[in-house]
Formats: C-alpha cells, structure tokens, sequence
C-alpha cells in the first residue's frame, strides 16, 4: 500500500496548508508527473487495477488508494467525495497532485517509475493557430464601419483554410461565393448566406472527369440571374471557364480557345455578359467577353499607359451598374494604375492611383476591385509594407484615398453587396 493511503492522520493533516499551493502552481507535465501507463502499473499494484476498490474495514480508497484526508487536501473533492467515487481520470489528476507535492514516496511499495516518468497523463488539447496564407473575412457595413477580420473554417473539419489564391463575388440573394486555391494547389467552394453562415468549402471537380482542379489563379462573377461565372488558369496554362448555377449544380470546365495566361480577372455585368482581363504568357494586357448567349468576342490586347499595350503584373476588374467596367493593373513599375471601359466600348487611360498619405503611386503586390450599387467602386489592396489598405472611388471619380484596416495580409477579394455594403476575403501574412 502507498503511503498516501496509509501514512497517520497526524501526518496526513500536515500537508492541508500545501492544498492552495499544488492546485493553483503545481501543474501536470512538471518535474513530478506521470503517465496514465504508469499510473496503471501503480493501480494494478495497490488495488489489481481496480479504480472502484473500497473494503468496508480500511480508510483506502480507489484504484490508487488514497486516504479520505489526503484526497481532500489535495482538491479531489471537487469531483467526488471519496477516491473510488471518482473516474479514473479524476483519481489520477488529483495523484499528480499529491505527487507533485510530496514525490514519488507517497507510494513507497508501489511506486512504479512515478520518479522517473515526468509525463503529463492528460495533456491539455492543444489549440489550431493560425498561420501565415489562412484566410479571414471581414465586412465594410453600409455606414463605412468594418466587422473584425475572422479566420474561415477549414476543409473537412480543420480550423483553418490556408490557400495561396483567393476570389469573391456577391449574388443576387445577398450571398456571397468564395474561390481559393488550397495548399494542395487545387480549387474549392464557399459560399457565405446572407444570416452569415456558410456553406463549407468543397474541392471543385476536375476538367475532363479528373478528381480535383488544380489552379494556378482564379476568379469568380456574380451574374444577374444567381449564377457565378468562374475562369481559372490550370495547371497547365490554359484558361477555363465553369459555372455554378443559381440552384447549386455545375456547367463544368470548358477551355476558352487554346490561350494561356499568367492572371485573371472576371466582372459579371448587368445585361448578363461577363468580361475578362487576363497577363498574357508575354506580359500584355488582353480583354474579352462573353456574351449571355455564351458567346465569345476573342481577346484584344488593351492600349497600355502611353503606349500600345500595357505591360501589367496582375489585374483586376469590376462590373459597374451602368453597364461600365472598372479596371485595375500593375505596372512594371509596381504602381497601381486604375482606368475603365464604358458601356459604349471605348476606354479611358490609365492614370496611377495616388499612394497611401500622399505618396505619388501605391506600390502592391495583391490588389481587387468590385463595383457598388450606388456607381462607386471600391478597392482593396495590400501594400508595400504588408498591411491591407481600403480606398474608394466615387461615381463622381474623386477618390477616397486608401485607409489602413491594420490587418496583415498577402493575398485579397472584395464584393460589393446589394445593400451598400461590402465583403473582404484576405490571406493572412
């Protein structure tokens, strides 16, 4: 028998003036721990494994037969009144305590490496952390405050969904649908319902009967009858085109010629075509659009910043009420650069975005645009030092100026929604 269960009551009573100490400092996994093995082995020695054990005529009790006394001095009767009342769990965390104050002697015949283990019995779950690439949603509401930024739940149950790509739109309904490309390079699904709950993300299907898509980019346009439009760069280059109808199914992957891209951008217009910006393979910008017959224009290369064509790093596109586009790229300069494509077909040239605090351009690596009921565009953009900026340009074509939402981040989306408001997609750095 240990000498917890019977060492004199003299004795026992000694160590309630240690009580507070070992339950608020001396924690499990300390220099004086065990594991639940050994544990067992200590049972199976003091009462042949029997955590229920109590014989009428001795004052030891449970599996590890602790004395009444000593189980009350050390905290075990906050889960019951005596030892072998208690589940095993409880007997053995209230025996970390009474080991971690008085060692391993306390069960002098049956002690079973309880002074050599060190191990915590009952480790406490350890909690997913974020990482950098996961990604948090926020809300601009209709009076221009903002919601915190939130981490999306995972694939299949994790805490985290981590991707290096991400693309947002807005339906009709006042839902919002969510493209990423995840850490295994595929493409899967979010969508987020107006009372804020969300679908769960799903792996799209591949082209051609292959089990996933894997993506290179992506972008996705809400249309004004519910469905999403979606185009994406595989892994082989190549641009495709999908669609998600408003009843939930999908058209599937169909290829747009046997152009290539290195990005792209998509906006959903009011009459139900839908326009496309792409990087081409040689650095030029390329715009096109399909009809809603599902007919395609072909690919023009747009006029550049003084120049034939513009030589962009990644653009951005959005559908504006009155039929316009609003566009946005990066120059070989790293500036961002803002122009437009009116309902007419004509352009405007492209003139650079003024910077943060009135710096002459505003360098970023990720930037998106979405336009808004009320002719506004609003932008969204991480810049040169890491952080995710917010900045608008109004119907009228003043600006905003950008805003610094304090949030880290690598990768961003924004969609405009039919209330005003406006809803952010951000990987975080």
């Amino acid at each position: 028998m240990s000498r917890a269960s019977r060492r004199p009551r003299a004795a026992a009573l000694t160590i309630t003036a240690l009580a507070a100490l070992s339950l608020s400092t001396v924690a499990a996994g300390s220099a004086q721990a065990a594991s639940v093995a050994t544990w067992d082995r200590v049972a199976q020695c003091e009462s042949s494994g029997n955590w229920s054990y109590y014989n009428a005529g001795r004052p030891y009790y449970g599996g590890l037969q602790i004395m009444k006394n000593t189980w009350e001095a050390y905290g075990g009767t906050q889960y019951a009144p005596l030892p072998h009342q208690a589940t095993k769990q409880q007997q053995i965390l209230t025996a970390e305590r009474i080991l971690a104050g008085q060692g391993a002697g306390a069960w002098p015949s049956c002690n079973a490496g309880l002074s050599t283990d060190h191990a915590d019995p009952y480790p406490s779950p350890t909690a997913p952390v974020s990482k950098a690439g996961d990604l948090f949603h926020a809300t601009r509401l209709v009076d221009g405050n903002w919601t915190s930024f939130s981490p999306l739940n995972g694939y299949a149950g994790s805490a985290f969904f981590n991707g290096s790509q991400d693309a947002i739109t807005a339906t009709p309904d006042g839902s919002t649908q969510t493209l990423a490309t995840g850490a295994d390079g595929n493409l899967y699904h979010t969508a987020r319902y107006p009372n804020g709950t969300w679908t769960g993300w799903a792996p799209l299907d591949g082209y051609a009967g292959s089990a996933r898509f894997a993506a290179q980019a992506e972008a996705i346009a809400g249309m004004p009858n519910g469905d999403a439009q979606l185009m994406a760069i595989g892994k082989d280059g190549k641009i495709y085109h999908n669609a998600r109808y408003a009843a939930g199914t999908w058209q599937g992957w169909v290829p747009v010629g046997d152009w290539g891209a290195q990005k792209i951008a998509a906006a959903g217009l009011p009459d139900g075509s839908l326009q496309v910006l792409i990087t081409g393979y040689d650095g030029n910008v390329y715009h096109n659009v399909r009809s809603a017959s599902g007919a395609w224009q072909g690919w023009n290369a747009v006029a550049g910043f003084g120049a034939p064509t513009f030589q962009a790093k990644d653009v951005a596109i959005a559908g504006m009420p009155n039929g316009d586009t609003q566009l946005l790229a990066t120059g070989s300069d790293g500036k961002l650069y803002h122009s437009a494509r009116f309902a007419s077909g004509s352009w405007q040239d492209w003139n650079v975005v003024d910077g943060y605090g009135g710096a002459a351009g505003f360098q970023t690596g990720s930037f998106a645009i979405t336009g808004m009921p009320n002719g506004d565009a609003q932008l969204i953009a991480v810049g040169n030092d890491g952080m995710v900026y917010h900045n608008a340009r109004y119907a009228s074509g003043s600006w905003q100026g950008w805003w610094n939402t304090s949030f880290g981040g690598q990768k961003v989306a924004i969609a405009g929604m039919k209330d005003g408001g406006a809803q952010m997609v951000v990987s975080r750095s």
